[in-house]
């Protein structure tokens, strides 16, 4: 799973199962954030297999979906990776700094609109 390509961004935390077509692997790097993806799969009585693999950068948590479930499965992981994110701008104050400056640019851009309007 580490010398796997995940792109650049990373997007998704999801792949194909490399030997069964009828699974979707996702995986994990964050043990709080696996065992809670685990306890909504057991909550809804979600048939899985789970894997710990040791890399080079880590353990990576590893659960086994079936295809079928998939729809279900895929809430469940964006509620377990929406609650262990991190905010993009964590102070208060800096977000506040974005907004105004955004603001500021787009004051300027329909001041100018109107200024060369001719």
């Amino acid at each position: 799973m580490d010398d796997m390509d995940e792109g650049l961004l990373k997007l998704t935390n999801h792949r194909e199962h490399p030997t069964n077509k009828a699974y979707k692997v996702f995986h994990f790097r964050i043990k709080e954030q696996a065992d809670f993806f685990e306890e909504n799969l057991k909550s809804h009585d979600l048939y899985y297999e789970s894997d710990i693999e040791i890399t080079n950068r880590g353990k990576i948590y590893l659960f086994g979906i079936r295809k079928t479930d998939l729809n279900i499965v895929q809430n469940l992981n964006n509620i377990a990776i929406g609650k262990f994110r991190t905010p993009f701008i964590e102070k208060k104050v800096n977000q506040y700094i974005v907004i105004f400056i955004g603001l500021i640019i787009i004051i300027f851009a329909i001041l100018s609109f109107f200024k060369n309007d001719i």
